[in-house]
């Protein structure tokens, strides 16, 4: 007998195993997850920045490729950033880190311009599946020339060649999440069909 304790959809996860995928808007922090975050603070040594969890995260002045004492990056408050989670503690702010394992940039880094919206951590999940989510492809088959982020806390930023087709790109990522791959091939094709 199987018993969930969370609303979700049953997914398999393997020959005899199955997990609850339950969309949740609170984010807990885990190690090596990449997430989006916002500044909220600005310290000597590091940053305040809001990852939608329990509280907010510490992101080190030096965290990022290539800095220095002298030679940091000018974040400023509000800014979007794009990291990952390098420490977690019960007792303790989380760490972030915008370099990943090797010391390199990667995709870490500042957000600059483009639109951050919020989102469930299913739909960030769904957005980042592999292989391509269906709407993502849809959106690159239709044409568009995009950049998009998303973090596991539930936040995604996208930057289009136009304010037009970033806000094409973000209302289609939104409407994804309850959508069949056919549905959302059917939805992207419209939403060009009405923005042209």
């Amino acid at each position: 007998m199987v018993v969930a304790m969370r609303a979700g959809r049953l997914k398999p996860a393997g020959k005899r195993k199955l997990w609850v995928d339950s969309s949740v808007k609170r984010y807990t922090p885990a190690v090596e997850e990449a997430v989006i975050g916002v500044v909220i603070d600005k310290h000597m040594e590091n940053l305040d920045v809001d990852i939608k969890g329990p509280g907010l995260s510490i992101l080190p002045a030096l965290a990022f490729e290539g800095a220095t004492r002298r030679n940091r990056p000018n974040l400023q408050i509000g800014q979007a950033v794009y990291a990952r989670v390098v420490k977690t503690h019960r007792d303790a702010d989380p760490e972030l880190s915008c370099v990943d394992a090797s010391g390199k940039a990667a995709e870490f880094g500042p957000l600059v311009g483009g639109h951050l919206f919020d989102c469930s951590t299913g739909l960030a999940r769904l957005l980042l599946a592999t292989p391509t989510a269906p709407v993502l492809k849809a959106l690159d088959a239709a044409g568009l020339a995009f950049e998009i982020a998303v973090g596991l806390n539930g936040r995604v930023w996208v930057k289009g060649e136009s304010i037009r087709s970033t806000i094409l790109v973000a209302n289609a990522a939104q409407n994804a999440e309850f959508l069949s791959a056919v549905q959302q091939r059917a939805m992207v094709k419209e939403l060009v069909r009405l923005s042209s």
